[in-house]
């Protein structure tokens, strides 16, 4: 399958290195149209680097790794008809950030922006350092992935591209459900403060530590 991915950073990084080990085609898509063919390079596996555009225009099933709704870096949405989109997105959450009551998210305001597009909430709940595992040690440790959205056919190709990577799928209901995953993620986030661990996952099942293969993180945020 041809997945992209808007945006080259850490998530974008190790997820299109994980897909690729599994076999699917990568194109990742950034403002910087070097930057994205940098990583692509990186990884290898016949991977492509382009602008954002290209990525909404060619592939699949697209990740979005930006934390902005898609008419706001792309020049048309028309071509995100019928795809499916993974948004992984999480809101800001500065280490002093006070609690407050969120009840929308940002796979909710996607959905808006782009209502021709099938968005499924999933993926924000690891941190990049997990997918330094391979798929058989992730399955093995029973590492768990939170899924939301309103079309079934579109979950059922999420499902099934993570379980390429290892991963299991739990279902979490409708893309409605989508705050409680980023509200969720808030909590897995501040452990991760205190206590450094970027291991943690939903259930707190630790993944195993590997080496990695992907690269280390890079200036940036859980």
């Amino acid at each position: 399958m041809r997945i992209g991915f808007w945006g080259s950073g850490n998530m974008a990084r190790v997820l299109g290195g994980a897909w690729s080990v599994a076999g699917h085609q990568i194109t990742f898509g950034s403002r910087d149209a070097e930057k994205s063919r940098s990583v692509a390079e990186e990884i290898g596996f016949s991977a492509i680097g382009g602008t954002n555009d290209a990525v909404a225009e060619t592939c699949e099933v697209i990740v979005s790794t930006i934390r902005a709704v898609p008419s706001s870096f792309i020049t048309s949405t028309s071509a995100l008809a019928g795809k499916v989109i993974i948004d992984l997105n999480n809101r800001d959450l500065p280490r002093d950030y006070k609690p407050e009551e969120f009840l929308h998210s940002l796979a909710g305001a996607t959905q808006k922006d782009v209502p021709s597009a099938r968005i499924v909430k999933a993926l924000n709940n690891q941190a990049m350092e997990v997918f330094n595992c391979d798929a058989a040690a992730l399955r093995e440790a029973g590492v768990q992935a939170f899924i939301a959205g309103d079309d079934n056919e579109a979950k059922q190709t999420v499902i099934e591209l993570l379980n390429d990577i290892g991963l299991k799928p739990v279902d979490f209901g409708p893309l409605s459900n989508a705050w409680l995953l980023e509200l969720q993620a808030d909590i897995l986030r501040t452990y991760m403060f205190a206590t450094g661990n970027s291991l943690v996952t939903p259930g707190f099942i630790e993944a195993p530590r590997a080496e990695p293969r992907f690269g280390e993180r890079r200036k940036g945020t859980y």
